[in-house]
């Protein structure tokens, strides 16, 4: 477990995406290139070779997507910051949330344009006293409409909440697709890790079947014992067996992030076994809610209620009608204009039951906005009790457990060998130390995916998580 290690590469996976959702009335940005600014292998655009630099999936011109060709998949040896940098280039839910950003800011562009004006052309007493058209009246009119109560200019905020509503689920969707090609990749970290426990596993049975056949062949144990050893190491076959079948689900889970149907990279690069000496607070951990996409967007859906309110009320005003025409009377030879201006009445409709369905979804959004402040807090609360419960559980696993069950196996396999212990007690102390070694990775596991579900509600970097440097 000496490896690199994935919290500081992952130190940049949600410090950079919240420029968009951070800010009312302020536009989300671009998806950009880089991955953060963590710190440590895999950290940012510098842990990436000459020629493997990644474009942003904002950056392709609208229309020109289909003639792009996209980003190779990762191949080799695979960093988390290969893995982010491809999930956010080819996961095609994050790409539809691209497009749905396009949309609005055409909505806004649409927004943004006046009514047109209309034109009537009409011709009036037509065949009078059998005339034909010697007593025709012929009009060509030019109406144009002009709005009113601000109609217009509301329509345009509306349109630009929406555009930053757009923006801000793209920013949520970028964190979940980042933290959950995270928690795949320590998965696929934590099964290869499994993987050589196991095959160790398979050689300390190997070594276990060895001594009980030596001693078998010198009369000291009875054959019996021989098939119990010969037992056990086909199960430690099988359970190998079923960590190899276990990494090969994990590693297409990742691939999947990045829409591959089968994983091309080699072996993850990395290391679970990064721990600092004490996890971050509660108390210090609330203080970084505010930073969360899911929360500041219910900023942005409140300028968006109140502007659809604010239309509402502007829809009641009616709206101008002008017109100007030019007429012409052929049973004399003369000509005139015309002009006129009209307004509907608003008599029986003033729009009250809209602008009552308006004030009611607003006040629905700062209900909402509430009730997920709490239900954040409530996560970020299990989140940190996940942390916490598994710091424990390694610091006791890695410096007790662990090593007390290494010295027993030893003692127990030696005393075996000569005579002073029985099958029995050598086999318990290998199953104790393949479980003590399970354990460690499956608590390291846990401790990796509740700090990356921090990350994620806190929007905030491992680097600022991390209070204390990592235990020797």
């Amino acid at each position: 477990m000496g490896r690199i290690s994935i919290i500081t590469a992952a130190g940049g996976l949600v410090g950079l995406l919240l420029a968009g959702c951070a800010a009312p009335g302020h536009h989300p940005a671009r998806p950009v290139g880089h991955l953060g600014s963590g710190s440590g292998p895999g950290a940012g655009p510098e842990a990436h070779p000459p020629g493997k630099q990644y474009a942003s999936a904002g950056d392709v011109p609208a229309g020109k997507t289909g003639s792009m060709q996209p980003p190779a998949v990762p191949k080799g040896n695979l960093t988390l910051a290969d893995a982010l940098a491809a999930s956010m280039l080819r996961n095609p839910e994050l790409a539809a949330y691209a497009f749905d950003m396009r949309a609005a800011e055409a909505r806004l562009l649409q927004a943004r344009v006046l009514p047109n004006p209309e034109l009537e052309f009409e011709v009036e007493e037509c065949d009078r006293d059998g005339n034909g058209f010697d007593s025709a009246e012929t009009a060509v009119v030019l109406t144009q409409t002009f709005e009113l109560g601000g109609k217009r200019r509301w329509r345009k905020r509306a349109a630009q909440a929406e555009g930053d509503l757009a923006g801000c689920d793209y920013e949520s969707k970028r964190l979940d697709v980042f933290a959950e090609t995270a928690r795949r990749f320590v998965h696929v970290l934590a099964a290869q890790e499994r993987l050589e426990l196991a095959a160790s596993a398979v050689e300390l049975a190997q070594k276990t079947n060895g001594a009980v056949s030596e001693r078998v062949k010198a009369g000291k144990e009875p054959p019996l014992q021989a098939s119990k050893s010969e037992a056990e190491l086909e199960m430690a076959r099988l359970d190998a067996l079923a960590a190899q079948n276990t990494l090969a689900v994990a590693r297409k889970k990742l691939a999947a992030m990045w829409g591959a149907e089968t994983a091309a990279f080699d072996t993850a690069e990395g290391s679970l076994d990064h721990v600092p000496n004490a996890a971050a607070s509660l108390e210090e951990l609330r203080s970084r809610l505010e930073f969360n996409p899911d929360l500041a967007r219910w900023d942005t859906e409140l300028r968006l209620r109140r502007a659809a309110l604010a239309s509402q009320k502007a829809a009641r005003v009616p709206d101008l009608k002008a017109s100007l025409g030019f007429l012409q009377y052929e049973e004399d030879g003369t000509d005139a204009f015309a002009f006129g201006v009209g307004a509907p009445l608003p008599l029986f409709d003033w729009n009250h039951g809209n602008i009552m369905a308006a004030r009611h979804e607003l006040a629905a959004a700062e209900s909402e906005r509430s009730a997920a402040a709490v239900e954040l807090a409530a996560a970020l609360a299990e989140a940190q009790a996940s942390l916490t419960n598994a710091h424990q559980r390694v610091r006791t696993l890695r410096t007790k457990v662990v090593p007390a069950m290494e010295q027993a196996y030893e003692a127990a396999h030696e005393g075996y060998r000569q005579g002073k212990f029985d099958f029995l007690d050598m086999l318990d102390a290998q199953r104790g130390l393949f479980e003590a070694q399970t354990s460690l990775v499956d608590a390291l596991n846990e401790y990796q995916a509740a700090l990356i579900d921090i990350q994620r509600i806190t929007a905030t970097g491992i680097g600022d998580l991390n209070c204390e440097k990592k235990e020797n």
